[in-house]
């Protein structure tokens, strides 16, 4: 009887395995559309990982912070962009006095890389 339910059930469950190939975030269900080995997704990572407790760092979140800029608020400031992003990074806003954080170099690119992906496209020219 055991066995009968198993081979029943098995073809079910095969449909339920996470691949390698599937990039799941500890903040986001959805797949993410860069490859493991590009700047985005690192910048992606670094972001979940030292970024997400006080800012949304994905597309339809909130900040868990209300004082945090959500990313694609910061992606999507009048004049912003990659030279001007980088800059406000690696020279800071508001840290290291008021949240303690400083973002490494070598990840000031990555993270620049994501945010930029976050910026709204132009209804009319589609960039």
């Amino acid at each position: 009887m055991r066995l009968a339910a198993l081979l029943l059930l098995a073809p079910a469950l095969a449909g339920c395995q996470i691949t390698p190939e599937q990039p799941l975030g500890p903040h986001s269900s959805e797949l993410t559309p860069f490859d493991r080995n590009s700047p985005e997704w690192e910048g992606l990572k670094f972001a979940r990982n030292r970024c997400a407790d006080c800012h949304a760092v994905e597309r339809d979140q909130a900040s868990p912070n209300p004082a945090a800029p959500t990313f694609v608020a910061i992606a999507n400031r009048p004049g912003m962009d990659r030279s001007g992003l980088s800059d406000w990074l690696a020279n800071g806003h508001d840290y290291p006095d008021q949240m303690y954080f400083e973002i490494p170099a070598e990840h000031i690119d990555e993270l620049v890389a994501y945010v930029v992906t976050l910026k709204a496209q132009d209804p009319a020219t589609g960039n």
